[in-house]
């Protein structure tokens, strides 16, 4: 079977006249526009802009989550069934699927499988063993232990993580007030605690262990009373608990040890590690949650990946998406899938199959035409992550941008279009049809204009064979204007907010005063580069519409055409119609001999190119595609 470059719903069988481009684009729903002046965008400012989208000939938005969450960006989910009201409310979004859809523009929703937020379900779910969210989580009191016993299915059958780390909450009354008696065997890595009577102790200032009694925090030396036995009698008063320590004056290298999130018996010996040392307390209740990000981000838990759809988390999440599919969306970027299951490629895929198939059994239940589009966040390399797509039919192509920014770099085009067909040969191994997500940066990474130095030429460049490369473009947000930005400093600076008049504000509320104010000239704005021809936005729109007008640029297989140093040529090809394209890398003017293809006229080029007696002439950075005469 031929593999497919395309997404089937991007077309409508019945609808011959209905050419699609496929273009998605990339909507931080947060910084893209402001409908009602609070200075946070918002959903109504996207869809008062659809006649944007459409002058680029997008067809289809991927937004970033607009469910409600804890932060600017979405990524940590509190609700998976409410719109965040500081981007609007669900009539806003029935109203933008609607207005959209009578665009022929679908709607894609960011959904975050690999974790949520810390909102009412991971609240329930570590205050409580009872709680019926308590298996949603990733929780362990002794997590070494846990994991070595093969228990934690986030694993996926690994020992160690492939990103992330274990995270300790308590709760309850876990301090004392009282005389205590410590004894610490060195040789058992144990401690004892009971409670005294007996006179008490100076702190020993010659030890060599010690304890650290919790908040504010103090060192209590203890005595050596007998080979790697230490003891001492001490009055304490803590809130909290405490700690053993090798070293006076350092947590470093192995010498904090602690307990595995339990509370400790009196009289009882009670064991200590220094590989994932927790708090030890005297009552209440200790216990580890993981979490493959930031802390704030707890993984959910699906248990084995071979029967993750009987799992209560993802029955739920599986309804909340129900809820959005039945509203109208078309489509979802999984944020992640990579981590679900700690970079265990079979148990992602396993779980990916099993989602997939439930969310594309409701979207036709819906009545949905074809299948439904879901494509994944896998960040790695094609040869990595191509056997991801025996999970789901479409993910990004990190590879292809890290191609395109290395060969316009160094000046040379003559592999590129090889190269972009052997990852898709890479895909077809493991789905026959497949839809390649082809993109240049995105909210997580530098954007092309930074990687670029601001070379517009180069930029203008990377968005024309964006558009001319098969598979599904994917523009980012701000790629259309030219915008750079770098995430040091934070991720702010690669999600700004667009500038769409010369004197207008701009809707930066969401980000934390990170905006490069600077970069947001008037000649930036949409209303200036709409004036001005050659502006990047005008390059975009260019290609956007040859895309949308040639069934062979926008749904077509590539084919290499021989070429020499910085070109990159090669023709697509679909139902009768063939077209070449042709990009120069380099600073230099290019030209080439083209044998064994006649060329008709120009269909769309940026920059300058010529083709007279045979010859093709390509003026730096210049890209043309030409109709080909059967």
């Amino acid at each position: 079977m031929l593999a497919c470059c395309c997404d089937p719903n991007d077309l409508n069988p019945d609808d011959s006249s209905r050419v699609s481009s496929n273009i998605t684009y990339q909507v931080n729903v947060y910084s893209f526009a402001d409908s009602d002046g609070d200075g946070w965008g918002d959903l109504r400012g996207v869809t008062q802009h659809l006649d944007y989208f459409e002058s680029l000939g997008v067809t289809a938005l991927w937004l970033s989550p607009i469910q409600e969450s804890a932060s600017y960006h979405g990524y940590d989910v509190l609700d998976y069934n409410k719109i965040n009201p500081k981007l609007g409310t669900e009539a806003d979004f029935r109203d933008l699927i609607d207005q959209a859809k009578s665009k022929n523009i679908d709607i894609y929703m960011d959904y975050v499988l690999n974790h949520s937020g810390k909102g009412e379900w991971f609240q329930s779910a570590v205050s409580s063993e009872s709680s019926p969210y308590r298996s949603y989580y990733v929780l362990s009191s002794n997590p070494d232990a846990d994991v070595a016993a093969g228990k934690v299915d986030n694993y996926g059958g690994a020992l160690q993580p492939g990103m992330g780390a274990w995270h300790q909450i308590s709760s309850g009354n876990l301090g004392y007030k009282g005389r205590l008696h410590f004894k610490l065997d060195w040789n058992a890595k144990t401690v004892t605690v009971t409670e005294s009577s007996d006179a008490v102790q100076n702190s020993n200032t010659s030890a060599s262990k010690w304890l650290w009694v919790g908040e504010p925090g103090y060192l209590v030396g203890l005595y050596e009373t007998s080979l790697g036995i230490h003891e001492i009698t001490v009055d304490v008063d803590t809130p909290w608990g405490f700690l053993v320590r090798t070293s006076k004056t350092t947590w470093d290298n192995g010498t904090k040890w602690g307990g595995n999130g339990s509370s400790i018996s009196f009289g009882q010996p009670y064991t200590i590690n220094n590989s994932q040392p927790a708090d030890i307390t005297f009552g209440g209740s200790t216990i580890w949650y993981f979490a493959s990000f930031d802390s704030s981000m707890p993984d959910l838990n699906y248990g084995s990946a071979d029967k993750a759809s009987e799992s209560a988390a993802f029955k739920d999440l599986v309804k909340s998406a129900e809820k959005w599919i039945n509203m109208g969306v078309n489509g979802f970027r999984l944020d992640a899938v990579m981590w679900i299951y700690q970079d265990q490629a079979g148990s992602n895929v396993r779980f990916l199959r099993q989602w997939y198939d439930q969310c594309n059994s409701i979207y036709q239940a819906r009545g949905g035409k074809g299948n439904i589009y879901m494509v994944g966040e896998a960040f790695a390399e094609t040869s990595k992550m191509a056997s991801y797509y025996r999970g789901l039919p479409s993910f990004f192509n990190f590879s292809y941008w890290w191609t395109v920014k290395d060969r316009i770099q160094r000046g040379l085009g003559s592999d590129f279009a090889k190269t972009v067909i052997w990852f898709r040969d890479q895909y077809r191994q493991y789905r026959s049809e497949f839809t390649d997500a082809i993109k240049l940066s995105n909210h997580d990474e530098d954007r092309v204009g930074e990687d670029f130095r601001r070379d517009m030429d180069k930029m203008k460049l990377a968005g024309a064979v964006l558009l001319t490369s098969p598979g599904k473009p994917f523009i980012y947000q701000g790629e259309e204007l030219g915008y750079w930005g770098s995430k040091v400093g934070g991720d702010e600076y690669v999600r700004t907010p667009i500038k769409w008049t010369k004197n207008g504000d701009v809707p930066a509320a969401a980000l934390n005063g990170k905006v490069n104010y600077s970069m947001l000239t008037e000649n930036i704005s949409v209303e200036a580069q709409t004036k001005d021809q050659s502006s990047i936005l005008n390059v975009y729109r260019k290609f956007g519409e040859a895309r949308k007008k040639h069934r062979a640029l926008a749904l077509g297989e590539m084919s290499e055409v021989q070429s020499y140093g910085p070109l990159a040529m090669w023709t697509m090809s679909y139902q009768g119609e063939t077209v070449l394209v042709a990009h120069n890398f380099s600073s230099r003017r290019a030209k080439t001999n083209v044998r064994d293809i006649t060329l008709g006229n120009i269909i769309v080029s940026n920059g300058t190119a010529r083709f007279r007696d045979g010859e093709l002439t390509l003026e730096p950075y210049s890209s043309a595609v030409y109709s080909v005469k059967e």
